[in-house]
């Protein structure tokens, strides 16, 4: 199946956005539907050793494999045109990794100010690293985001906040503790920015045998996880938690490598949501 590193290091052309997702072909269905189940012994332990699995990653990896989303302050502009971008905000990456959405937006918008946090030690560690070497100050901390927030988490909420990839990871299960917490961690009148995997992405049919954890659930070879979302689930936590959707889209992109002959379809869900 397709890794971490065969989704980042390749280009990934946009063409086009809707509100419906891909449609898989009479093979594709076929394939998911011949997929074998993870006994339950694994899902158990893939869900105890979901921390471990994500600290090994960056362990693994240190902050040079996923690269810094550089498109980000134009889609996150183009998206959240509610938001007045030349204000001194106070932005949250949520589930930050080693900052590849935080670090470019501050070239762009060095008035800022900024938070993050993310499930795994490694990543904040690497992410403090980096901020200091670019003598930027950031608010940090650990947070495993599925568990109920009981204080808050910093000296103030978010002007605007992103979840880039993010919550595919956490069991389905989770998901309304997620929006949960993210509605005490923006401020009323605040926004979020939600990019994730689509249901129907290429990706999600090339999991081997016992990769499935449950419908749309997958682990990958490294123990981390990703779910497939439509619209409607990706949405309906947070409007349940108090969140206004403004914005939702399937995007619709292709994963091309031209030297190994790779021109595949991905897809991902992307909202924008307002704080009531």
């Amino acid at each position: 199946f397709l890794s971490h590193q065969s989704v980042t290091r390749m280009a990934e052309p946009c063409f086009g956005s809707s509100e419906k997702a891909r449609e898989l072909t009479e093979e594709e269905t076929a394939i998911v539907a011949s997929q074998v189940p993870a006994p339950a012994h694994k899902i158990f332990r893939l869900e105890k050793e979901a921390r471990k699995n994500w600290d090994k990653f960056y362990h693994r990896n240190k902050n040079n494999f996923f690269k810094d989303r550089n498109w980000s302050h134009v889609d996150l502009k183009e998206a959240c045109n509610n938001v007045d971008f030349e204000q001194p905000l106070t932005y949250l990456e949520a589930g930050c990794g080693v900052g590849n959405m935080l670090f470019p937006l501050a070239e762009v918008y060095p008035h800022w100010k900024w938070q993050a946090f993310d499930f795994s030690a490694n990543a904040v560690g690497m992410l403090k690293e980096r901020a200091k070497e670019r003598d930027i100050e950031v608010s940090t901390t650990e947070l495993d985001l599925s568990i109920e927030l009981s204080s808050p988490l910093f000296s103030s909420q978010s002007d605007l906040a992103t979840l880039i990839f993010v919550i595919s990871a956490i069991h389905p299960d989770k998901h309304d503790v997620v929006a949960s917490n993210m509605t005490k961690l923006v401020k009323s009148g605040g926004s979020l920015l939600i990019r994730d995997y689509g249901i129907n992405d290429y990706a999600m049919i090339r999991f081997g045998r016992e990769a499935k954890l449950g419908d749309r659930f997958y682990a990958r070879q490294d123990g981390t996880r990703v779910y497939y979302f439509t619209l409607e689930e990706l949405i309906e936590p947070f409007e349940k938690a108090g969140f206004k959707c403004v914005r939702k889209e399937f995007l619709h992109r292709r994963t091309i490598n031209k030297e190994k002959g790779v021109d595949v379809p991905r897809i991902f869900v992307q909202a924008v949501l307002t704080k009531e």
